[in-house]
Formats: C-alpha cells, sequence, structure tokens
C-alpha cells in the first residue's frame, strides 16, 4: 500500500485539495495507521497555532522555551529526552506538538505549582549498541505470543548529523522523513539453546513519528508452543547513511502474557446475493489483538465477474471485497490498527487479517488498556470494489441510451473559457447499492488527452459526469472501468 507524501497529507489538513483527491487520502487513511499519524501530528499543530495566534498575551519566556527545544545541538549535555525524540521523530510537526505541552506546563507553573517540570527527564537505556559514530538505545520491550515489539531511540553523533543533513542538501530531519533509515532492520527470534523460533514477520512498527520500534510477530505453533523465555535479536546495518552494525540481543519473557493470550471463533455470516462473508477468528493478548475475516463471491457473480476481466484483460482491474469495521473499548473508543494484511485468491475469496494495538489514542505507545477491559467489534458494512465493461458514446443534445443497467439521459455544455466549455453528462443506474465509479471520457480526436474521473452516485441511482473539453470537440466516449458498492450492515460482537 503507497503512502501519500508529506505535502499531500498536509494539503489535505488544510483542506485545499478538490473533493476527489480528498476521498482517495480518506480511502487510504482508514487502512494506514502512519498516515493517519501524521495527519492527527499535523491537526494538533494546526490547533496549536492557532490558540498560539488568538492568544493575546503569550505566557513568559515561551520565546525562549520552544526555540530551544527546536535546537538539537545544544542540548546534548543534558539529559533530557525531547531533543532525541526530535531526532528519531524526525518531523517538525513534534516540535509544534512539544510546543503545545510547554503552553500548558508553563500555565501550570504560572498557577503556582512551580514544580512542574518543562520536560521529562530521559528514560534509561535498557540496551544499547554504538558503530559509525551512532547510538542505538532500546528503551522499552513489550512482549506476548502476538507481538514482540522493541523501542529504540537513535543518537548520532554531530558530525553525522551534519553529514547525513548535507547530503540531503537540508536543515533539519523534518525535511528527511524516515530516510535516515535507509535499510529495513532484520530480527528473529531464537530459543535458549540459539534455536529459531517460528515467526509471521519483522517490520518497523507503525507508530508514525511519536516512536521508532521494531516488531516481531510470532507464528501461531499448535504442536510447539511459544517458550516463555528466548530472546530477540535484531540487527540494522544502514543508519543515517552510515555502514555499519547495530547487533542487539534481547532476553523476552512472556510468563505471564501467555495466560492472558486467548482466541476465538465467531460463526457469524453475512450473506447477500452477491457475496458472503465469515466467520471472524479473533486472538487477544496483553499488547494486541488480531482480527481475521473471510469474505466469498458467490457463483453467479464470480462467473460474472471472470467475463469482465477477461474483456478487461486488465491485471489492475480486479474485485475486492473490504469489511468496514472497528474494535472499541467501554468507553466508546477505537483501538488503533497496527495494519491490515489482504489475501486475495483469484480475486474471488478474501481473507483480511486486522492487527490492532492494544491501546487507543492518546496513550503512550509503551502503555496497554488492562486486560479487564471490555472490548467491542462494530462492524458498519461492506464496501465492494469491482471491474466494469460498459461504453457510451454520446454528443452534445442527444437522446437517452442505454446499456448494462446504465442510463445516459443528456449531455449539455457551458461556456468556460473562450477556448473550452464545460461539459455536463446526466444519468442514471439500476445498479443497486452503487456509491460510486471511475469513468473515462476521452474524445474521437486523439489529442484530446483522456481524463479518468470519480464520480459519486445518488441514493436514487443519478449522477452526473463533468468535465472540460475544447470548444471543438462534440463527441464524447465514455468507458465506465470500475464500480464501489456498499451494503450496509451494523451489527456488533462481543469480544471480550
Amino acid at each position: 500500500m503507497k503512502c501519500f507524501k508529506f505535502d499531500q497529507l498536509t494539503a489535505y489538513v488544510d483542506g485545499i485539495l478538490t473533493e476527489k483527491e480528498k476521498g482517495h487520502v480518506e480511502k487510504h487513511l482508514e487502512f494506514c495507521p502512519s498516515c493517519r499519524e501524521v495527519v492527527t501530528a499535523l491537526q494538533k499543530e494546526d490547533a496549536f497555532l492557532q490558540a498560539a495566534i488568538q492568544s493575546p498575551v503569550l505566557p513568559a519566556g515561551f520565546d525562549d522555551e520552544v526555540l530551544s527545544k527546536l535546537e538539537p545541538y545544544q542540548a546534548k549535555k543534558k539529559r533530557w529526552n525531547w531533543p532525541y525524540q526530535l531526532l528519531t521523530a524526525a518531523s517538525i510537526v513534534l516540535a509544534f506538538g512539544l510546543g503545545a505541552s510547554f503552553i500548558s506546563d508553563i500555565q501550570q507553573s504560572d498557577t503556582g505549582n512551580s514544580e512542574t517540570p518543562l520536560v521529562q527527564e530521559e528514560k534509561e537505556a535498557l540496551y544499547s549498541v554504538k558503530d559509525e559514530g551512532v547510538l542505538l538505545e532500546v528503551t522499552d520491550v513489550s512482549a506476548s505470543p502476538l507481538k514482540i515489539e522493541v523501542f529504540y531511540r537513535l543518537k548520532p553523533e554531530e558530525s553525522v548529523l551534519e553529514d547525513f543533513l548535507k547530503k540531503h542538501n537540508v536543515n533539519h530531519l523534518s525535511q528527511v522523513g524516515y530516510d535516515y533509515e535507509s535499510l529495513p532492520p532484520s530480527g528473529k527470534i531464537v530459543d535458549l539453546n540459539g534455536q529459531e523460533l517460528p515467526q509471521s514477520e519483522v517490520s518497523l512498527g507503525s507508530n508514525g513519528w511519536l516512536q521508532n520500534s521494531v516488531v516481531i510477530r510470532p507464528a501461531k505453533m499448535d504442536e510447539f508452543p511459544l517458550p516463555d523465555t528466548f530472546r530477540a535479536q535484531i540487527e540494522f546495518n544502514d543508519l543515517f547513511m552510515q555502514e555499519g552494525e547495530w547487533k542487539l540481543d534481547i532476553p523476552i519473557d512472556v510468563t505471564e502474557a501467555k495466560p492472558l493470550t486467548k482466541s476465538n471463533s465467531y460463526p457469524i455470516d453475512f450473506m447477500y446475493d452477491d457475496f458472503n462473508a465469515g466467520p471472524i477468528e479473533w486472538e487477544l493478548s496483553t499488547n494486541a489483538h488480531k482480527l481475521q475475516f473471510y469474505a466469498e463471491y458467490t457463483k453467479d457473480k464470480k462467473d460474472q465477474l471472470k467475463e469482465i476481466m477477461k474483456a478487461r484483460d486488465n491485471e489492475e482491474l480486479t474485485p475486492m471485497i473490504m469489511p468496514e469495521l472497528s474494535i472499541v473499548n467501554s468507553a466508546g473508543e477505537e483501538l488503533l490498527i497496527d495494519g491490515v494484511n489482504l489475501g486475495s485468491h483469484m480475486g474471488e475469496s478474501f481473507t483480511f487479517d486486522y492487527e490492532f494495538a492494544n491501546r487507543v489514542k492518546g496513550m503512550d505507545v509503551t502503555d496497554n488498556l488492562p486486560r479487564s477491559e471490555e472490548l467491542t467489534l462494530k462492524l458498519k458494512g461492506f464496501r465492494l470494489e469491482e471491474p466494469e465493461n460498459t461504453q457510451f458514446s454520446v454528443t452534445e443534445w442527444m437522446e437517452e441510451t442505454d446499456k448494462n443497467g446504465w442510463t445516459i439521459e443528456s449531455v449539455t455544455v457551458e461556456e468556460d473559457t473562450a477556448n473550452s466549455k464545460l461539459v455536463s453528462i446526466i444519468g442514471r443506474t439500476n445498479i443497486s447499492n452503487l456509491e460510486s465509479f471511475i469513468v473515462e471520457v476521452s474524445s474521437d480526436k486523439e489529442w484530446v488527452t483522456k481524463e479518468v474521473i470519480n464520480t459519486t452516485v445518488t441514493n436514487d441511482g443519478t449522477f452526473i459526469i463533468q468535465t472540460n473539453m475544447p470548444n471543438s470537440i462534440t463527441n464524447y466516449q465514455l468507458d465506465i472501468t470500475s464500480v464501489t458498492k456498499w451494503f450496509e450492515n451494523e451489527k456488533e460482537i462481543m469480544l471480550w
């Protein structure tokens, strides 16, 4: 899943995207926790700036506090946490977030609480390794049979940091992003005899810009269960464009987490004319939860889609069934999604593996909800994306024409500029549950650029396709390539 660039997310938060672009971003945010963290940080930055602008008088010493926190080099002799948070976060957004906390802390001090610290003292490192001028320190370890997560921070020497910024031709890490880790880490878990244990994946944590971590997910072992104690071996080979070896061998103990790790199956089936979904498999532990969902097209629908894909001969236009769901605690707060893995079986059936952190928004990334917390699955419905193969050739002031459940009622134009016009193609469809569709609009003239338009459909099935065309064009080719359907089915299932 390709993420959006930082400036695209900034434009989304600033509200300057088109409705089409905004829709693409919002659909991506549903399944991407990293981009959601970025958007959240940007929204906090906006709120902080608005508060600062509207405040008649800033607290005494505010400028000095904020400016001092934006300069990582001058604080190396102090045992404070924020400079290296800036380094590992690599984001000016965090600086604004810290600035908001400075206001709160200063205001508390002004009300008489002079003992309130402006910054928290840095956590002591549990383990550390240094090479090529870069110190890697492990600050926390969170372990269960479902997820091993090792949190770390990076401390490059000043010369390494300056060289890194110079190579990128920037002045601050916020302009670089995650590139200071140009190669992903390798990792494995081994028993106390050094024998490697099965694992499903190794990845960087999805904590956005707030915290760095490495995640190792043990494979589910029925015959040979995960031992109570073992070791996690993690290695980085490239940090801040320095080739080196940063190896860590960390003891892991899941003795207490094992009895709190449970699994269950919910034989709930959702039956529709075109597809079926269910059952639901659920695993939960102290620091992570996993939910598996299964969906499959009916035989008649499979045959129909095969014919469409064969006619299209386009591998990118494949069907997709996606449940829309969340898990909430007793307070109605949603658990954060760590990731979603989709397994597509020839575009006919699908397996969804949802990975949830055992925490909600606002909690520290190293904290977890208590296992006594009540958890509920909230299913909103299913969204289907399917290929379509319907074409129309239409002209201005044409008569009504229909095909494959689609009807084009009229084509109207109005002058836009001296050389172009706005073309409005009005139609309707009797395809049920249709939410939107993708249509390619072109002309019978090769020199006119084809336009791809995402068009929404109203509840009564009507739609308007609008495009700009040169004044000389009067014939338009419509190719409806894919459709998105929404099947609402609100249901709550008690998980724990």
